[in-house]
């Protein structure tokens, strides 16, 4: 299969996870707070191993060592700057306030979502770019993690008061930035497919994703208290993430 294609089908499907998860909140109509936070471990143990283990190591056979740092480094500043910069919520659903204050949060977390999909795309088709099996591992590490995201979103939706259909909507919307990123991040390697190029974008992805995972995921999962749950599902999605790996090699 040809490697823009590829990459974008597969951030495709780890994009529209995010709409999974708002469909389970408007199925169930509320997620338990111990199961939201075991979602969230398991997903941030499944990107740190994809990270370092995948991304990372890989990376670091293509390009030279303080290249492989510079570029990580710049991944981590990149995406760390733009948490600092766009309105920023934390993706908890814990908002006691008025109505309409849940309802903008819930907006609010819907687009920080949509944008930190889209060096999640890039990561993709960084990884597909050099091999095929990395980008499918990096594609199921995504959309674990995107489906508490949908959760996270649709919830204060609900409780705003939002219609059903339109929570459905924007949980998808907001993961359709993934393939397009991916879409464009696999053109632009594809015209510069040097095993320095590649390299770094996946050096600079793994530095993305290690953010995202410090930052968001567990520190999220924290604020649901069940501390033991956190530990032992992150555990779990190491593990999950090596037999992954194994099974696709």
């Amino acid at each position: 299969m040809d490697a823009t294609l590829g990459a974008f089908l597969l951030s495709l499907i780890a994009g529209l996870a995010t709409g999974i998860g708002g469909i389970l909140v408007l199925i169930l109509g509320r997620v338990s707070d111990r199961l939201v936070c075991f979602s969230v471990g398991f997903a941030s143990g499944v990107m740190l191993l994809v990270s370092f283990n995948n991304l990372f190591l890989e990376a670091g056979e293509l390009i030279t060592h303080f290249l492989l740092i510079v570029t990580f480094s710049l991944g981590v500043l990149i995406i760390g700057a733009l948490d600092l910069i766009l309105p920023h919520v934390e993706l908890t659903a814990k908002d006691t306030g008025p109505k309409t204050r849940i309802y903008r949060a819930g907006l609010l977390i819907a687009v920080g979502i949509t944008l930190h999909n889209l060096p999640e795309g890039f990561a993709v088709a960084a990884g597909y770019t050099y091999m095929p099996r990395l980008g499918l591992i990096i594609a199921v590490a995504i959309a674990l993690h995107n489906i508490p995201e949908g959760v996270a979103t649709a919830v204060p939706l609900s409780v705003g008061g939002m219609k059903r259909r339109k929570i459905a909507a924007v949980t998808f919307l907001s993961g359709l930035a993934e393939p397009v990123a991916a879409l464009a991040g696999a053109f632009a390697l594809s015209l510069v497919a040097t095993p320095t190029a590649i390299g770094s974008s996946m050096a600079f992805a793994a530095g993305v994703m290690t953010y995202i995972t410090a930052d968001e995921l567990i520190p999220v999962a924290h604020e649901y208290g069940h501390k033991h749950t956190v530990s032992v599902s992150l555990l779990l999605g190491i593990i999950f993430a090596l037999l992954v790996d194994v099974i696709l090699s």
